[in-house]
Formats: structure tokens, sequence, C-alpha cells
């Protein structure tokens, strides 16, 4: 048993009663003690010098780690909407959850390289509750910070209301927070907790711990059948509301895999969409290793443009990772580059329809401006209202 196991248990023993599934993850994962994510789990050496991201010697990959080409093309992006906000004195980036930092230096540089103007009007600020991933953030930007104004928040709670004009940015950030999961029974709604039987942590159905959890589910006019199992992430709804709280002006952009509320309640998902990676393996135990191995579960974008109309964030636009890059002349980007070089490769990777390139989408929303005509949204698999269709099921699974 693991020293956060241990702690777990111990508090569910001295609580006298189970944990609901999100508060288990979110010892997994963000213990200040033990969390994987604060910590670095057994990844690290002596010194908590690896990164737990990385297709060599992490658990996990993202986009970044494949390619610097998503930053080049967000750069552009960048520019598009510095224009529309009028070149702002100064241009606010607030990335949630940068990693280890490469998504946030490969934006600087390509900024750096193709519009110094606007890199001299830029504020970052990165947002990051881990000591352990700030260190990384740190080395890993320390050449950018001698030109560019670099901050890190903790939360967003710290940050004004209306404070910040320009973009807020994500990137496998959502499917990260901790979630609730569900099942429909024959005699209702039912929440999974998580008890500690015989040395063992063992699942339970009990009464759910709020009523937001149906609530969700009604104002995405979800139903489900009984026996299917899913995830609601609460903690995104509070996370949606706090970006829209701080941003004045601007536009928010967030990257992740998942699907609208239609897909995410799909057949194909009757038992959820939560996964573990450890040292690039998938499995689907979170009881295992805990606090060493990564947790996620896909993201409802349905949900949380819901809730951004809702806070005031009007919705932009929604596509997929590969008409994102296509949108911003990724071709033409390539095209000094060898055909058969490994970085052209690693595109061709991000951009295959059965891989990353549609799995992962990118939802766009924007605040204090008139409804924006950007580039990055030229090319589309579908359109806004697929956000907004109601999620059909079939009558059993």
């Amino acid at each position: 048993m693991t020293p956060l196991s241990q702690k777990i248990s111990s508090r569910i023993r001295e609580a006298g009663h189970p944990l609901t599934f999100a508060q288990f993850m979110e010892m997994a994962l963000y213990d200040p003690d033990y969390g994987y994510y604060m910590t670095g789990g057994d990844r690290c050496s002596g010194e908590n010098s690896d990164s737990p991201i990385g297709m060599d010697g992490g658990d996990y990959y993202t986009a970044p780690c494949l390619s610097p080409f998503l930053a080049k093309c967000l750069a552009r992006q960048l520019q598009e909407i510095d224009e529309l906000l009028e070149q702002p004195t100064e241009f606010t980036l607030l990335e949630m959850g940068p990693g280890e930092g490469r998504f946030m230096k490969d934006v600087l540089d390509e900024v750096t390289r193709i519009d110094p103007g606007l890199c001299a009007r830029l504020s970052i600020i990165l947002v990051e509750s881990s000591p352990y991933l700030r260190r990384l953030q740190e080395r890993m930007l320390e050449a950018n910070s001698k030109t560019a104004k670099i901050m890190w928040a903790s939360n967003l709670g710290v940050l004004d209301d209306d404070s910040l004009v320009g973009m807020v940015l994500s990137n496998e950030l959502v499917d990260a927070f901790p979630v609730h999961r569900v099942r429909m029974t024959s005699e209702g709604l039912k929440e999974i907790y998580v008890n500690h039987v015989g040395g063992q942590f063992v699942e339970q159905l009990e009464a759910p711990s709020t009523d937001e959890l149906s609530n969700s589910l009604k104002a995405l006019d979800v139903d489900l059948p009984v026996g299917f199992t899913t995830e609601i992430n609460l903690n995104a709804v509070d996370w949606m509301q706090q970006v829209a709280r701080v941003l004045r002006r601007g536009v928010v952009v967030t990257i992740d895999y998942g699907h609208t509320s239609q897909d995410y309640v799909s057949p194909v998902r009757k038992d959820g969409t939560l996964l573990c990676y450890y040292r690039h393996t998938v499995a689907t135990n979170p009881y295992e290793r805990i606090g060493e191995q990564d947790m996620t579960a896909h993201v409802n974008f349905s949900s949380l443009a819901l809730v951004g109309e809702q806070a005031g964030l009007s919705l932009t636009g929604f596509t997929n990772l590969m008409h994102f890059f296509m949108s911003l002349g990724i071709d033409e980007m390539v095209a000094e580059y060898d055909q058969e070089s490994d970085e052209v490769q690693a595109v061709v990777q991000l951009l295959r329809p059965e891989g990353m390139g549609t799995t992962f989408k990118v939802l766009i929303q924007h605040k204090g401006l008139e409804v924006p005509t950007l580039q990055a949204l030229r090319h589309r698999p579908f359109f806004e209202h697929v956000l907004r269709a109601r999620a059909r099921i079939a009558s059993h699974v």
C-alpha cells in the first residue's frame, strides 16, 4: 500500500463514511504530500527532476510534446486576437495548468520570432497549484523570463474580477479535474463512492452527494438508461465560471480530448471514460498505484459551452485539432521542412483522423467582443448546434 493509499484509508476511517469518487481522485492527484501532480510520484529522481510528461520516461505525452507546431499555430491566432482587441497596451496571456511549461515556451519563442511588438506587450500568467510542476515550469521558461513578463498564480481565485484583457488558454487541463461518477439504476441515479474494506478500496452506490449532479444532466437534456455509468465534472463548471469572472475582454481557448454531450453518453461509453496512465500504459483500475499513476476523464464540451454562456462567455466556435491546424495554415508552415523529417512526421501524427487530430477538440469562447470571425475556425467538421443537440441514448445498454 502506497503512503497515499494509507492516508486515504485513514481519512475514510476517521470520517466514518466513504468518499465520493471525486474526493478520492482529488487526493490521488492533488494531495499536497503524495498527490500525482503535486510530487511527481515515483517518476522522479531523488531531486524530483523528471517530468511526468513525455515520450521517454513519462506516463503520458501531450500535443506540445510531439511537436511545437501547435504553439506556432496558436501564436498566429494570438496575433489575430490582438488585432481584434485593438492591440491593448498590455495583452495578458493566461495559461491554466501549464504542465512542464513546454507549450508556453514554444508560444513565446514563436511570438518573439514573428511579432516582437506583440511580445513586448505580453503579460504571462501561469496558473499552477503544484510546487513540483511550478519548478519544472520555471526551469523550462528560464531563458524566456529574461525578456518576458511572467508571473505565477496558485489559482484563479487570487485574480480580480474583470482584470484580464487577452486570452485564457488551456491544453489538456479539464480532463485532469476530479470527477463525480454516477450510475443509473432501477431506483434512480446513484453516485459511486469509495470505501476501504478488508484492506482494499471498494466501490459502493449511494444517493448522490449533491443535487448538482442530477441538475447537470437535466440542463444538458440527458436521460441515462439503467446500467449506464458516466462522469460529471463539477470542477469544470466552477473553473469556467472563474474564467468568465476574471476575463474582461478577450478569448478563451480550451484544447482537450472529449465529446459533445450527445457523444459523451453514447452506448459505446456505457462504462464511462475514466482512464489511468502509467509509463504510457492505459489502465482502468484507479485503485492501483495510487499517487503514482495519472487519472483522467474525457471532457464534456457541451457542458463547458453551456456553463460559459450562463457565466457571460459567448460561443465563438467549436472544432477539432486537425481542422484547427488546417485553418491556421499548417500546410504552409511545414512546406519549408523536409517532408520526411521528424518535425513533419510529428505533425502528421497530430493530424491523423483516427488519432489526436479528431479526438482532441478546440472550444473557443469570447467576452466583450462582437462575434469574432477567427482564422482558426475557417474549416470546421461540425457547427455549434452539435454542442446543444439532445443526448439521445438507446433504451438499454
